[in-house]
């Protein structure tokens, strides 16, 4: 039998159950609408944040740091650059933009080329810098680490030029960069590099209307930006059009196997030639020097005697193999300026043929035993005298601290430093001078790097590179004549 109240009960629970049911079935309709697929045009989205961030991560793994500072210039120079040693059209592009900025600021101090200032390594940014984590507008994330430090540029300084260069945007074969200069005049130029073709290019043809440089820039999804605002299909030409799709692809871009060299000219950076005489020598000696220069990853200069390379033929092609430059050191290491023009054409003329014989097939230079030259023997030479204006002594007092020291004290922007490579002590000396080198801000490069630009004259004798001494070579004064 029933008991009284059971209906009123029963009314009242399911009143309840009937509420709650209302209430909970709304929320999980919500909770299945927050847990939807994401739409294609969401996806893609995420896939081109993707592919951006990984084609900065790339090219900021490939670039190398560059520091330009003088304080004490007039105008003071506080340059940061970066290079990609898989781009060399794009290195070119940026060492003649940066070469034109400090001609028109007055940093030739009136010569015909620039003179490289020796800058510490430690002024070098790190090279995430120069490639920020951008917003959707474009803009750098300023709560980015790998935001750029740079200055404080409220204002341009008109006695400090002051320059720096970014990537912008990059993927498939295509990177843009920005180089700008801040002061004394604020100047921006946007390069765009075909990394498949090795052509650099003023970014401004990917517009159908005319732009200002410095509004132009790309975000996090690897788009083109006007002032902010992504790029539409209607102000892009065809060329601009095939950029901005293959910037949502893998950056193709591809290293060298020969990183050694640095990303731009001496006429741009302070370097440095070390020479080696004499060799080649003992394989145990010569291979020291091998060691360390590739631990250092330098190329350096030898200067073979045509007599040496007859004895170890298989050091001379070890040398060789590994890159470095090899040239002539006469064939038994006679003073040129005493013995007569037909035994100086046969010295050079049997050396070559022993160069030859291992694999040089480059038209050798000389370097004339001694420095010993005048103006008859270098006429007969024939070919470019290469000589010094370092000489660490080495062959004489063979002490290893010494040849650091000088090395150390006397290496400046544009020196040839002379060494012996078939002295032990030489090469136990080798990775001290080579970290000195690297230390001092100096860039160690081959002859034919450290000359590049300067024009070659044949009965020329070069000592060094610059205006440091009346005997480097410049463009005003590529070579010492002998009298």
């Amino acid at each position: 039998m029933p008991v009284r109240g059971d209906g009123l009960v029963y009314t009242l629970f399911s009143c309840a159950l009937a509420l709650s049911l209302f209430i909970l079935l709304p929320g999980a309709v919500v909770t299945a609408n927050r847990h939807a697929p994401p739409s294609a045009k969401d996806l893609t989205a995420q896939q081109h944040r993707t592919t951006a961030a990984e084609n900065r991560a790339l090219v900021t793994e490939s670039m190398r740091s560059y520091a330009i500072i003088a304080e004490k210039r007039s105008p003071r120079l506080n340059i940061h650059v970066f290079g990609v040693p898989g781009a060399p059209s794009l290195n070119s592009a940026v060492e003649s933009r940066l070469s034109t900025m400090i001609e028109k600021a007055g940093g030739f101090d009136g010569r015909a080329e620039f003179s490289p200032p020796q800058t510490s390594p430690v002024h070098r940014w790190p090279t995430a810098t120069f490639a920020p984590l951008r917003t959707a507008s474009g803009e750098p994330a300023s709560e980015s680490q790998d935001a750029a430090p740079g200055p404080g540029r409220d204002a341009p300084d008109p006695d400090s030029l002051d320059i720096d260069n970014s990537v912008l945007v990059g993927g498939g074969r295509y990177l843009v960069t920005t180089v700008e200069q801040h002061s004394p005049q604020p100047h921006t130029a946007v390069l765009l590099t075909d990394l498949d073709a090795e052509t650099t290019v003023d970014a401004r043809s990917l517009f159908t209307a005319a732009v200002d440089p410095a509004t132009v820039s790309g975000d996090e999804f690897g788009r083109l930006t006007i002032e902010g605002t992504p790029v539409s299909d209607a102000e892009l030409t065809p060329l601009g059009t095939q950029v901005a799709d293959e910037l949502h692809t893998p950056l193709r871009l591809v290293q060298p196997a020969d990183q050694r060299s640095p990303d731009f000219s001496c006429a741009l950076l302070p370097c440095v030639a070390l020479t080696y005489d004499d060799g080649p020598g003992e394989a145990a000696t010569e291979q020291a020097i091998l060691d360390a220069a590739a631990e250092a990853d330098i190329r350096v200069t030898y200067f073979f005697l045509g007599k040496n390379i007859d004895h170890f033929p298989e050091v001379a092609r070890k040398v060789i193999a590994d890159g470095h430059e090899v040239d002539n050191h006469t064939y038994r290491h006679p003073r040129l300026s005493q013995i007569p023009s037909a035994k100086i054409r046969a010295e050079i003329r049997r050396t070559r043929k022993s160069l030859n014989s291992v694999g040089v097939d480059t038209d050798p230079m000389v370097r004339p035993p001694y420095g010993a030259l005048d103006k008859r023997s270098a006429h007969v030479v024939g070919v470019p005298s290469i000589i010094w204006d370092v000489d660490t002594g080495d062959w004489q007092h063979r002490d290893p601290k010494k040849i650091v020291k000088a090395v150390k004290a006397h290496a400046r922007p544009g020196s040839v430093v002379l060494m012996h490579s078939i002295h032990p002590s030489t090469a136990k000396a080798a990775p001290a001078v080579y970290a000195t080198v690297a230390d001092k801000g100096l860039y160690a490069v081959t002859v034919r790097e450290l000359f590049a630009g300067i024009p070659w004259e044949k009965a020329g004798s070069y000592f060094c590179r610059g205006y440091a001494d009346p005997l480097c070579s410049n463009p005003e004064h590529p070579s010492v004549q002998k009298n």
